[in-house]
């Protein structure tokens, strides 16, 4: 009986997709069940899903270019909405085995959660306050919890892992593919003109350069604990990913690479201190050799300090470079901090930083997570979020094997504490969306190794 219902509802969907397909467009006859078949594939993958939502910031210029439909309908909330079903169903199924074990992180971050949605009673700027407050709540909340349920063993860990390799050599490609183009038909004057930072259809160069960062310190990491003969497939891989950050033009991810592996090896690979130190040395060289061999007008901003940005403040119109732009967005936030004991306890609520500009209501944020939690959500919001972090130390730091990470962790949680680096430059809550959905993985990866550990020793 299952069978035959089975095979009337195919038929049924068929003969209706020939009808719309007749009465708008033929196409509609092949994109509807494929459609069906691609959503019913997502559901079914959560992890897959996971890391295509991860990935939107940097394709979905190129998806909306191919695909113009999705200008009106926002493919990152329907991905999200996607996730969730695909949870309820694991939910259904009884696979959340795992949320009550790593409850303490994850209720601190639902706390966070409801501090943000909290301030939109009092922020000045309650447009943009809004949005930020239903993406976070949203998006944020989606890739942090969803490694925690999916991540149910070492193979679930390595998909991912191997998911997300796959799709940063794939951006890496893009990105190079552009150089390549414009350099053998000869456009030199749009390659060092128009095109200085390379990145794809609509996306922040910067977004492009951390995923590559991510993927150059997967490579480090690599370096640092093997040495096996991969170890030359890896240092090339290591050079071609940073030929792609280069040509990004962004400054934070090469830094953060660098302080996120100096606090990866404090934290977790002390005995590898002479490894980080050779392959250091390595990775600056070979940084500062690609930047002196690119043409100049793509290694400008490594070297001027001196570019920046016109902002229009209360004090009148202001012409500052990046770094003494960042430094001046942080002494407003910290002066708006203490004004008055509202503004210390509660902060400006959600998108308030803005309203210390013209534009009130404008997307304007503080480019370091921790003085926009302490200007936007007080002491309160500051202490939570500080307290979720420690949370989500000690729960990875339960992980360790004999005072060592498993290989795939060691990974995870490397990239975490360079991307932990990265937030302190660039982005707000929800352009750190990354940051939170590694903190999950690296979470979720290390508590399946400490229950390994602990049959192994029972």
């Amino acid at each position: 009986m299952y069978k035959y219902s089975s095979f009337f509802t195919l038929v049924i969907s068929e003969f209706a997709c020939m009808i719309i397909g007749i009465k708008t467009y033929p196409i509609f006859i092949v994109l509807i069940p494929t459609g069906i078949i691609f959503l019913w594939f997502l559901t079914n993958h959560v992890g897959f899903t996971l890391i295509l939502l991860s990935f939107l910031t940097v394709v979905k210029g190129v998806i909306i270019e191919f695909l113009p439909v999705f200008a009106t309908i926002d493919i990152t909330i329907l991905l999200t909405i996607i996730i969730w079903f695909g949870l309820i169903k694991l939910l259904l199924a009884g696979e959340w085995n795992y949320i009550e074990e790593r409850k303490q992180s994850l209720v601190l971050f639902i706390l966070f959660t409801s501090i943000v949605a909290f301030s939109f009673f009092f922020t000045p700027s309650p447009e943009y306050g809004a949005n930020k407050i239903l993406r976070f709540s949203l998006i944020g909340m989606t890739m942090f919890i969803t490694p925690l349920i999916v991540i149910q063993s070492r193979n679930d860990v390595k998909q991912l892992l191997q998911l997300f390799i796959y799709s940063v050599f794939l951006l890496l490609f893009a990105v190079l593919a552009q150089f390549v183009y414009f350099l053998f038909l000869g456009k030199f004057a749009l390659l060092l003109g128009y095109f200085n930072r390379f990145s794809l259809p609509g996306a922040n160069p910067i977004q492009v350069g951390r995923f590559l960062a991510i993927g150059a310190t997967f490579m480090l990491v690599n370096l640092i604990r093997k040495s096996n003969i991969n170890s030359i497939t890896i240092i090339i891989s290591l050079i071609t990913l940073l030929l792609g950050m280069i040509a990004t033009g962004s400054r934070g991810p090469l830094v953060s690479i660098i302080l996120g592996l100096l606090i990866y090896v404090y934290l977790f690979e002390k005995e590898k201190r002479q490894q980080i130190f050779i392959y250091g040395i390595f990775f600056v060289f070979i940084s500062v050799g690609i930047l002196l061999l690119f043409p100049e007008d793509l290694t400008r901003r490594f070297f001027d300090m001196t570019q920046g940005a016109v902002l229009m403040t209360s004090e009148g119109v202001k012409k500052i470079s990046t770094i003494a732009t960042r430094f001046n967005y942080w002494q407003m936030s910290l002066e708006s901090w203490v004004s008055s004991l509202w503004n210390n306890i509660f902060g400006l609520g959600a998108g308030g930083f803005s309203s210390l500009f013209i534009w009130r209501d404008w997307r304007w944020y503080p480019h370091n997570v921790f003085f926009e939690i302490m200007v936007e959500f007080g002491l309160v919001g500051i202490t939570i979020f500080t307290c979720f972090l420690l949370a989500a130390l000690n729960d990875i730091r339960k992980g360790l094997i004999k005072g060592s990470l498993s290989d795939h962790s060691a990974l995870w949680i490397a990239a975490t504490l360079v991307m932990f680096i990265a937030a302190q430059f660039s982005g707000d809550i929800n352009d750190n969306r990354l940051l939170w959905m590694l903190i999950g993985i690296s979470v979720a990866s290390t508590h399946i190794d400490q229950l390994k550990n602990v049959k192994s020793t029972a």
